[in-house]
């Protein structure tokens, strides 16, 4: 409640205000740039050559549950929402597209390859310039970048604000706690951490993990490890009525 200055979370400032400037700054036109690349492909009808080839390189990859979704998005096309689902899908699959280019000739006839290439090499390119598949963390292409990068992105100004909220109130006390370059390092291995046991988890996904949750939930852990049963004062805001109330801190943790 009481800041000080001489004590101030200088760290916990500049993630937060990182956060918010990368959102507003960088990630607020994804949307547009998501469709317009999806619409392109429709437009340029490419589903129909490449839904059979989908098919066959699903099926060599392995990925079965992934190839029943798609196919029972295919064989209710004609709901306008299940054909946005299987073009996004197909869109967004880099390893698909990686492939599509590497054996264009065996896969198409000369004429069509030469039709086809450059713009659905323009629709890839649009598509991996949405934040989320540039600098998220997609298991079936893990970097040491966007094992860091994907920590700063957000899905949605929901998801940003219930980030920082919780952010805010555990680091707060933690950066005091335990010095501002310690929790700098354990937020970003916090957040490391979790992005592994993402991608351990399906390493063939090509669905893309952006958010704070991991590094968040490290932070948590710091607070426990720091307070455990110690009472202290948290703040509370529902509609219109709000206060404090004394409680272990390790009372956040199920709350959370």
């Amino acid at each position: 409640k009481r800041f000080d200055w001489k004590h101030a979370p200088v760290v916990l400032f500049i993630i937060v205000i990182l956060n918010i400037l990368i959102y507003f700054g960088y990630q607020f036109g994804d949307d547009a740039k998501a469709i317009k690349a999806v619409v392109e492909y429709k437009q340029q009808n490419f589903l129909e050559k490449e839904w059979p080839v989908y098919q066959e390189f699903l099926k060599q990859n392995n990925q079965l549950e992934r190839l029943k979704k798609e196919q029972a998005y295919y064989d209710n096309i004609d709901d306008p929402n299940n054909e946005f689902m299987l073009l996004f899908s197909i869109v967004a699959d880099t390893k698909f597209y990686e492939y599509l280019d590497k054996n264009a000739f065996a896969l198409f006839y000369l004429g069509y390859v030469e039709s086809w290439a450059l713009p659905r090499q323009n629709i890839n390119q649009q598509f991996q310039s949405v934040s989320t598949y540039a600098y998220g963390l997609t298991p079936n292409k893990v970097s040491t970048l966007t094992l860091f990068s994907y920590q700063f992105l957000h899905g949605s100004i929901d998801h940003l604000i219930g980030n920082m909220i919780f952010l805010i109130i555990c680091g707060f006390a933690v950066e005091a706690a335990i010095g501002h370059l310690k929790f700098l390092a354990f937020y970003l291995i916090s957040g490391v951490v979790a992005g592994l046991l993402f991608s351990w988890m399906d390493f063939s996904s090509t669905t893309p993990l952006v958010g704070a949750s991991g590094s968040i939930s490290g932070v948590m852990a710091m607070y426990l490890g720091v307070f455990r049963f110690k009472k202290i004062e948290f703040f509370y805001w529902f509609i219109v009525f709000v206060g404090y109330f004394r409680a272990p801190a390790m009372l956040i943790l199920p709350v959370y």
